[in-house]
């Protein structure tokens, strides 16, 4: 077996797992705190591999991951409907009189206030939406341990690698190799602070900024310019026309074109297929546009040259739109941040990846999207297994989207 197939087999199972189980423990504890008589607790649907009874509930690992389940007493024909294809004996088989008459009296022995649908509407409301809730906290403890652990992330440079064509930048006569110092008279550490300096957060909504004051360092002088930020009503976004002077390798996928070549993070590129390249836009644009072609890339690791051939592989980045690609990231810096502000990322991702559901939502409503949008388990274990292959953050991130 492939280390390629071994990674998205585990991957799979881990991603499945985590929000099956966290899912079904959900309605299995607000069960147990209303008093609810829960018969089974399974992982997994189909045939019963596992099995254990701890006091009155049976607990399962059956041989289907895609899906699990809690039994719960006095659900009528939906609790034996749940046991279908678990080779559990019934005398008579359900959709007869007989068959539906015997799962009607399964329950009798159990006394019936612990029966579900005798519990109050507002406990049975609680009990079904448990699992969904549980899966949205899951989210949140996720997103925050990650920024907790990992940091934010942040581009550690200063320097202008490209001016794009027709740009506010290029208006302000920003050149390349220029060094941004100040902006407005305070100083900037790294690409965040240059953005957030040029479009403060608290206006980007607004669709408009003052012009903003930048010093900076060009041929041993200092340079004042002036750049005025535009925005694009249709798609939203802020145009600044800069890309920052980022030829570092950072994260390298594994078992990728990057990786065979021997790139490694801290490697700093200096050009691709014989063109200098002074931006990871640039580095990305070329690889785009050389699918299936063998190109050189030219890299420094420790004050050395080094070279060698490598061949993007041709992938789907967006539906019908195909591009070469090597798998490599840029390099980022992370800054260490509190408890405190990482349980508040934590609560805006989580809030960000409800909005994102709901739109894909509205838009499966409007026929904006169809079904080809939707993936099923071989489309999970996929992406999965690429999102490992780069980190386990990665996975994580992807399971708690």
């Amino acid at each position: 077996l492939s280390s390629s197939f071994i990674i998205t087999i585990f991957a799979f199972l881990l991603t499945l797992g985590l929000v099956v189980i966290v899912h079904e423990l959900g309605h299995f504890l607000f069960c147990k705190l209303f008093g609810i008589y829960v018969k089974t607790f399974s992982i997994g649907i189909g045939p019963k591999v596992l099995r254990k009874r701890w006091g009155e509930t049976e607990y399962v690992l059956s041989a289907v991951p895609f899906g699990g389940y809690v039994k719960m007493a006095g659900e009528g024909m939906m609790e034996e409907i749940q046991d279908t294809g678990t080779w559990e004996e019934r005398k008579y088989p359900l959709g007869t009189e007989e068959g539906n008459a015997e799962a009607a009296g399964m329950d009798d022995h159990i006394p019936a206030h612990r029966h579900l649908f005798t519990r109050p509407a507002w406990q049975r409301l609680l009990v079904f939406i448990a699992g969904p809730l549980f899966n949205l906290v899951l989210s949140f403890l996720l997103y925050t341990g990650l920024v907790l652990s990992n940091g934010l992330q942040n581009v550690p440079f200063t320097t202008v690698g490209e001016i794009l064509p027709d740009s506010p930048a290029m208006t302000a006569d920003f050149r390349t190799g220029d060094e941004i110092l100040r902006i407005n008279g305070e100083t900037v550490e790294n690409w965040g602070q240059i953005e957030d300096a040029l479009v403060p957060v608290e206006l980007r909504k607004s669709g408009q900024v003052p012009s903003a004051r930048v010093e900076v360092a060009r041929d041993d002088t200092v340079t004042t310019l002036e750049l005025q930020p535009l925005f694009d009503a249709e798609s939203g976004f802020w145009s600044l026309g800069l890309e920052v002077w980022n030829t570092t390798v950072g994260l390298v996928k594994r078992n990728g074109p990057a990786a065979d070549l021997g790139l490694q993070q801290g490697d700093v590129v200096q050009s691709v297929n014989g063109q200098t390249v002074t931006s990871f836009g640039g580095i990305a644009r070329i690889i785009n546009d050389h699918p299936d072609q063998e190109i050189e890339i030219v890299w420094t690791r420790d004050g050395q040259v080094m070279s060698g051939t490598v061949v993007p592989e041709l992938k789907e980045v967006q539906p019908g739109v195909m591009k070469g690609r090597i798998f490599m990231e840029p390099f980022f810096a992370y800054e260490k941040v509190s408890l405190g502000t990482a349980m508040v990322m934590g609560y805006e991702r989580t809030v960000g990846t409800i909005q994102i559901t709901v739109g894909v939502l509205r838009d499966f409503v409007l026929r904006r999207l169809g079904l080809d949008a939707v993936g099923g388990p071989l489309r999970i274990g996929q992406a999965a297994g690429e999102m490992l292959s780069w980190s386990f953050s990665h996975l994580m991130y992807f399971v708690a989207f």
